[in-house]
């Protein structure tokens, strides 16, 4: 417990010491890692204002969680800009079934415009808190450190600092945080996306052991067995954690196949239907996302193994 506590001392300090005048945003999911960032915003004793951004596609339960636990908790509808080019869309809500159909492909592993969309547009010129973790996967220890920001034409010399290097994505990453490289976030982060991780170092265990200690309320879904709380569907989440979420929660698969027609007409209305997508209906869009089987007219280097059952 004690390398806990010093861990917690030492989030603490980051919050303290990065604190903007205006306040944090706080990227609030309801997930276990955000209610952990928000009570230590809560302990440091900062100005912040924590933000949900809707995106259509979270489990039912995780919403009302949010609003029976967390009611301080701002609601956010990404929007289309009033001057988008589809006028259709113009100043609607962004939604997962009018995302699709406006993209021409469902979202995949490679592809993945939801997560731009419907999540990561909230807190432009704000210094922003989230749970990432280096724990979750290796990637997020590649690209994200204590304080990202995502701008290819991040300050040069933020580069000179031997505490920061550019990620894959062509963001700067800062791995410490001295006084100096503290001074560099405080020039950037109101011209670039800019985020704070106090967490980035906690691993499970840690922030299940804070939670419990702290009695901190969490959803409901973790203790039937659920690992990560995320869009229902995502393709992060594997062809099997997505037959498992459509199972809980039927009608999202309904509405997946719903935005798959409809991306279809639209493919046809735009002139985009060369052979791969002519001759497809929805249920052949749904087999190919979810990797049960190749898109009618593309090549199946799997012909000969045994077929998947998808029903």
């Amino acid at each position: 417990m004690s390398e806990l506590s010093d861990k917690v001392s030492k989030s603490l300090e980051r919050i303290k010491a990065y604190e903007p005048s205006e306040g944090y945003y706080l990227a609030f999911s309801g997930g276990k890692d955000s209610v952990v960032c928000k009570a230590l915003l809560d302990m440091a004793g900062v100005k912040y204002d924590a933000t949900y951004r809707v995106t259509s596609v979270d489990p039912p339960e995780l919403v009302r969680f949010i609003k029976e636990k967390h009611p301080d908790v701002r609601r956010e509808v990404p929007r289309y800009s009033q001057d988008y080019h589809n006028e259709k869309l113009a100043g609607k809500p962004i939604t997962m079934w009018n995302l699709i159909p406006e993209k021409l492909i469902p979202p995949t592993r490679v592809v993945r415009y939801c997560c731009t969309k419907l999540k990561e547009s909230g807190g432009d010129g704000r210094l922003t808190v989230t749970g990432v973790r280096w724990a979750e996967s290796p990637a997020r220890r590649a690209n994200q450190g204590l304080v990202t920001v995502t701008s290819k034409r991040a300050a040069k010399d933020m580069l000179a600092k031997d505490s920061f290097f550019f990620n894959k994505q062509g963001g700067v990453v800062l791995t410490n945080d001295n006084e100096d490289s503290r001074r560099m976030v405080e020039v950037c982060y109101k011209r670039h996306k800019t985020t704070l991780n106090p967490i980035i170092e906690w691993t499970d265990r840690d922030v299940w052991d804070f939670i419990h200690c702290e009695h901190i309320p969490y959803c409901e879904l973790y203790d039937e067995g659920m690992n990560r709380l995320g869009c229902i569907g995502c393709p992060m989440a594997g062809t099997k954690g997505r037959e498992k979420e459509f199972l809980r929660w039927p009608q999202y698969k309904e509405n997946y196949m719903l935005a798959f027609e409809r991306m279809l007409k639209e493919r046809i209305w735009r002139g985009k239907y060369d052979s791969t997508w002519r001759s497809a209906t929805a249920r052949d869009v749904f087999n190919w996302w979810m990797e049960y089987d190749v898109m009618p007219g593309q090549l199946n280097l799997f012909e000969d193994t045994e077929e998947i059952e998808t029903e």
